[in-house]
C-alpha cells in the first residue's frame, strides 16, 4: 500500500482497479482518505463487481454505504474472535501468543507442552527469585551463567535466538500464571488445561515477595 501511494505521489499511476472495495481498505476513515489522495491525483478508482462513479453525489453515497458494510463486518469479525478466546481460556485452553520459556506449543493440538530442560531453567528462576527478592539480581545472575531467553523457531523455519535477561523480562516471567497451570486472559485467570511448571506454593511465595516489595 506504501508503495502504491507513493506511486501516486509521483504520476505514475492512472487507475485502481479492485475486485471489492474492501480489498483496499475495510475502514471508512482511511478510505475517505485514499479517495481525497486519488482525487488531488486524477486516480480512477475501479471496483470490478461494484458499478459506482465516484465523480457523482450518488457514487459516492453508495461508495459510503459499502464500505459502512464493510466496516461493520471487520469489526463484527473482531468481536467473534475475541469471544472465541474469552471462551477458550475460560476451558483452560491455550488462546496464542509466543512460545515462552519452558514450554512448547503443539499448534496442531493448540496445547502448551512442557519443555524438561527449559522447565528446570524456569524452577532455578523462581528459586533464586524467593532467595534474592529482586528480578535484576536475578537477570544478572542468569546472563553471568550465560542462560539465555527463550530461543524461537518460526513457522517458516527462521530462528530467533535468546538473548540476555533484563529485570522486566524476569518479572514478566515470574508473574506468568501459565507456569502454575492456569491461562490468564484480560485481568481474569482460569484453571488450564497443560501441566503446571511450578507449584502453587512456591508461586504463592513469589507473587507475596513482589506484593511486599513492588517491582523489583
Amino acid at each position: 500500500l506504501q508503495q502504491l501511494l507513493a506511486d501516486i505521489e509521483a504520476g505514475h499511476v492512472d487507475a485502481i482497479v479492485v475486485y471489492k472495495v474492501d480489498r483496499l481498505s475495510r475502514s471508512l476513515l482511511d478510505f475517505a482518505r485514499l479517495i481525497d489522495l486519488f482525487d488531488r491525483h486524477k486516480v480512477a478508482f475501479v471496483s470490478v463487481t461494484q458499478q459506482f462513479n465516484t465523480s457523482t453525489p450518488m457514487g459516492r453515497l453508495v461508495l459510503n454505504i459499502l464500505l459502512s458494510f464493510a466496516q461493520f463486518e471487520r469489526e463484527l469479525c473482531g468481536e467473534r474472535i475475541r469471544d472465541k478466546k474469552a471462551a477458550a481460556a475460560r476451558k483452560g485452553k491455550y488462546i496464542g501468543g509466543g512460545a515462552i520459556l519452558g514450554y512448547d506449543v503443539d499448534h496442531e493440538n493448540r496445547k502448551l507442552i512442557v519443555n524438561p530442560t527449559e522447565a528446570e531453567i524456569v524452577r532455578d528462576i523462581f528459586s533464586r527469585f524467593t532467595q534474592l527478592g529482586s528480578s535484576l539480581l536475578v537477570a544478572r545472575e542468569l546472563n553471568r551463567r550465560s542462560i539465555a531467553t527463550k530461543s524461537v523457531t518460526t513457522k517458516s523455519g527462521q530462528v530467533r535466538p535468546g538473548r540476555e535477561w533484563d529485570s522486566p523480562s524476569v518479572y514478566r516471567l515470574i508473574t506468568n500464571p501459565k507456569y502454575v497451570g492456569d491461562i490468564g486472559h484480560n485481568g481474569q485467570v482460569y484453571p488450564g488445561e497443560h501441566e503446571a511448571i511450578i507449584d502453587r506454593r512456591t508461586w504463592d511465595r513469589v507473587q507475596k515477595i513482589l506484593a511486599e516489595k513492588g517491582k523489583v
